[in-house]
């Protein structure tokens, strides 16, 4: 695996993270049925090996100085030894590599949680922070922003999570209709098909009923969040659809706020299952999470809110300095 072409760096980075470990995976396969068995520990171990030991020196090599993280190799290695698990079966009943995928991934965690956070992140609260904050852990923020954003549900379910302080502006989403929909559905559907699969395999019965369960409840967290409050004004004003959207933005960017939904391009609309009353356009960009934390990056965006009089009449005192009188909500 080290014997690669001289070429672009992003060339290089491309086949030693991506195509060389799945040609090592199939040569594994194809030498496995030719060697004899004493043999084949070894040549999973070399396996082992390439995937991971090699396989992070070229993703070294072939990064700039500034690049090279300790976590980005990191996660190499436990890419690696992941893929050594899954399709190699001969390593599966090795110890030593489920303890080591194990260190390294708590080593990731470790390491990105001492980091600092970004600047300006301690006004941020509830959800919005929990996604700066666990995406220090990953080389990748979108997979840090998935956790935060997977955690948010399960806390929701098991509890009620603290939500931003401010003046709420009540508003009626629709979003919880769907969720209520795939319940009943999950629960419809998972009663017969237990049963049909029991008569076959019992395992794979369990196993249906448990992830249908889990999907319940999961969307059973989604209907927790949609009660929360959504539009609040403190310090900044946070925008939140239950988990479905949820961000902030500081007053002094607010550039224009228009009680009417005009229908334009460019316009983010938070939500889509009720008619948008109010339109809000930044003097500078803003980044909003979506579903599974994914990020969003606007300029304008529409909501609905029960009174939306109140919350332009709410926005333009505050960004005037003046104390807002009481609100809906």
């Amino acid at each position: 695996m080290l014997a690669v072409p001289v070429a672009g760096r992003a060339w290089v980075r491309l086949n030693a993270e991506w195509v060389l470990p799945g040609v090592t995976v199939a040569l594994v396969f194809l030498l496995a049925g030719r060697v004899p068995p004493e043999v084949r520990p070894w040549l999973v171990g070399l396996a082992l090996f390439d995937l991971t030991v090699s396989a992070a020196l070229i993703a070294s090599r072939t990064r700039l100085r500034g690049e090279r993280h300790p976590e980005a190799l990191a996660w190499v290695l436990a890419r690696g030894v992941l893929v050594a698990w899954l399709l190699l079966p001969l390593s599966r009943g090795w110890w030593p590599v489920a303890a080591a995928l194990g260190l390294v991934g708590l080593g990731v965690v470790a390491f990105g949680l001492t980091r600092p956070l970004p600047t300006g992140s301690a006004r941020l609260e509830g959800l919005e922070r929990r996604i700066v904050s666990w995406s220090r852990v990953t080389p990748r923020s979108g997979l840090g922003a998935w956790l935060a954003w997977e955690g948010a549900v399960w806390a929701h379910l098991l509890g009620r999570a603290r939500g931003p302080s401010g003046t709420a502006f009540r508003s009626s989403t629709g979003a919880g209709a769907q969720f209520t929909l795939l319940i009943f559905l999950s629960v419809l559907e998972a009663v017969p098909v237990h049963f049909m699969l029991a008569v076959r395999d019992e395992r794979a019965a369990l196993v249906h009923l448990i992830v249908n369960a889990l999907g319940v409840l999961w969307c059973a967290g989604h209907l927790r969040a949609l009660r929360n409050r959504g539009v609040v004004l403190g310090d900044r004003l946070h925008l939140n659809v239950g988990l479905l959207w949820t961000g902030s933005v500081a007053l002094s960017n607010i550039a224009q706020v228009q009680a009417a939904a005009p229908s334009e391009a460019g316009v983010l609309r938070l939500h889509r299952q009720v008619r948008a009353n109010v339109t809000l356009r930044f003097a500078r960009p803003v980044t909003l999470h979506g579903f599974l934390g994914r990020p969003q990056v606007t300029q304008a965006v529409s909501l609905h809110v029960d009174d939306p009089r109140a919350l332009v009449d709410a926005l333009a005192a505050a960004r005037a300095g003046i104390s807002p009188g009481p609100a809906a909500g």
